[in-house]
């Protein structure tokens, strides 16, 4: 579906191979600025927030668009760089946005201005969220597991990777082994303990995809109350913190394939993500429940409702509601505009995607 395609490139879900080292690559590479279009605002974006009364969108080529009202857009007085920005955040009265190239931005005036935070020209690890804890606590997340960390705001980032900060794994690797055959010849093994229907000691293959060198891409990350987090990430994998990030805790979703957001409902956790898979946990993701969506439309964003319920936007137009209840009221159009992100304001929806803003 080409524009599905074009939304997870611009993205970075579809990375290029490559073959550069993992050690910083020196470079004379200079940023450039974006450039003022004239159709910016019908250009492909990727996240949008509120902020003093209005709301600020980015997206490709660095662009940067704000408005008053949602329904008229202008784009940012200076933006430093062309790459691709695939998220936004606020805390206070600060602003900060990542994206392709390891670019992590930041504003002080209400989005007007933006000034480099981090920028690798070089790097293979598309910035895929990033989120503050406070005006000086952040991280930002992205492809191959890249994590990223500040403690003052931005000014330095120090750059891991989760493996960096894996304390352990909440993995029923019995429980895949039987789901694939027991046999896969491409990752390691292990061994299967009796009561699991296997002789004890039997030697199974299992295939962990990306989960191997734990390169999974980390697609979204949600920050909850009482020190937790939890990380959506690719190929049915995810990761969840009780000590704010400090260590990380893999564990995987019900279902395989990625998940591209994360949103609190009634004091759950709802994940949502490739071909309209919505998952449900009440216990932080010691168990899931995969609710019955009857499309297969790929969801990437969410917000609220004005009554608490939780609205999904993804390909093909695609509006999903959900209720604490687990029901769901369901809009698509196969021949729509495919959506990254949504806000609701005044009874109005506010959508960005492939073809740019929608005020609905």
């Amino acid at each position: 579906m080409k524009h599905l395609s074009c939304l997870f490139v611009s993205i970075g879900l579809l990375l290029w191979a490559g073959s550069t080292s993992a050690q910083q690559v020196e470079t004379t590479i200079e940023p450039e600025p974006a450039l003022e279009a004239r159709l910016a605002d019908e250009s492909l974006l990727l996240d949008l927030t509120r902020f003093n009364g209005g709301f600020v969108a980015v997206g490709q080529r660095g662009h940067v668009l704000l408005s008053d009202d949602g329904r008229t857009w202008t784009q940012a007085d200076q933006v430093p760089v062309q790459s691709t920005l695939t998220r936004i955040a606020r805390e206070g009265r600060r602003m900060w946005a990542a994206g392709h190239d390891s670019v992590i931005l930041s504003s002080a005036d209400g989005g007007r201005t933006w000034f480099i935070q981090n920028w690798d020209p070089e790097a293979e690890e598309p910035l895929l969220d990033i989120e503050f804890l406070t005006a000086l606590k952040g991280f930002a997340v992205g492809a191959y597991g890249r994590f990223m960390s500040t403690a003052d705001g931005g000014v330095t980032w120090e750059t891991e990777h989760i493996q960096d900060r894996l304390s352990g794994e909440a993995i029923d690797w019995a429980a895949i082994a039987r789901a694939q055959g027991g046999i896969d010849t491409m990752s390691g093994d292990i061994d299967v303990p009796a009561n699991q229907e296997t002789a004890a000691g039997e030697e199974i293959f299992i295939d962990k995809g990306c989960y191997e060198f734990l390169e999974c891409h980390l697609n979204d990350l949600l920050v909850l109350e009482d020190e937790r987090m939890m990380i959506a990430a690719e190929r049915g994998y995810g990761y969840r913190s009780t000590d704010l990030g400090a260590t990380w805790e893999s564990f995987r979703f019900p279902y395989s394939g990625s998940m591209f957001g994360l949103i609190e409902l009634d004091g759950c956790i709802i994940a949502y993500g490739l071909r309209g898979n919505i998952q449900k946990s009440c216990d932080f993701g010691d168990s899931w429940e995969r609710l019955d969506y009857p499309g297969d439309q790929t969801l990437m964003g969410a917000t609220y409702l004005p009554d608490g319920r939780v609205l999904m936007v993804g390909a093909a137009a695609t509006r999903v509601t959900l209720d604490a209840d687990g029901n769901l009221e369901i809009e698509s159009d196969r021949l729509g505009s495919d959506y990254a992100a949504v806000l609701v304001d005044d009874g109005h929806r506010i959508l960005v995607g492939e073809d740019g803003v929608r005020y609905d």
